[in-house]
């Protein structure tokens, strides 16, 4: 979706605000369904700032546990948008948009990809699979013990035997 915002820059409009959907399911496999795109822009004192939350159903695997489970994923973003930089190491910072057309549905997409998390838990607590068996720890207990002591410390388990 591409967004005027002229309006905005001379200070005619305070606000413009949007919502829209965007199919991201050829880019990112774990999202089946469109996500929505929602947020404003403000014209502070001549400062346009960018305001916008992009949520989605995502079908993931815990990495402890391998189960398959579904999750609402929402990435808030805030940024302020620039006719040009003097500095071009403030690109990270600021959006620049050249002209009076700003394309906000790359820039969401882009932002909820890179908003994921790094580790993926189907809970905090995940006690994930017995090292040994295999088992999925959070559904049964398993009665695995370890037996490989490193000949090193053996010593040291003949001393809590006793």
């Amino acid at each position: 979706m591409r967004i005027n915002i002229k309006q905005l820059r001379d200070g005619s409009l305070r606000e413009k605000q949007f919502e829209f959907t965007a199919d991201i399911s050829e880019i990112e496999t774990t999202v089946s369904k469109p996500i929505t795109i929602s947020g404003e822009i403000t014209n502070r004192a001549g400062v346009l700032l960018l305001s916008m939350t992009m949520e989605g159903e995502r079908n993931l695997v815990c990495d402890r546990c391998a189960k398959e489970f579904s999750r609402i994923t929402s990435v808030p973003f805030e940024s302020c948008i620039v006719d040009h930089l003097d500095n071009e190491d403030d690109e990270d910072y600021f959006i620049v948009c050249e002209d009076d057309e700003l394309d906000l549905e790359e820039l969401a997409v882009s932002m909820f990809i890179l908003g994921f998390e790094s580790k993926i838990l189907c809970s905090e607590d995940c006690k994930g699979l017995c090292h040994i068996c295999g088992a999925n720890l959070n559904e049964q207990a398993c009665n695995c013990k370890e037996e490989s002591i490193d000949p090193r410390l053996e010593i040291l388990q003949q001393l809590l035997d006793e």
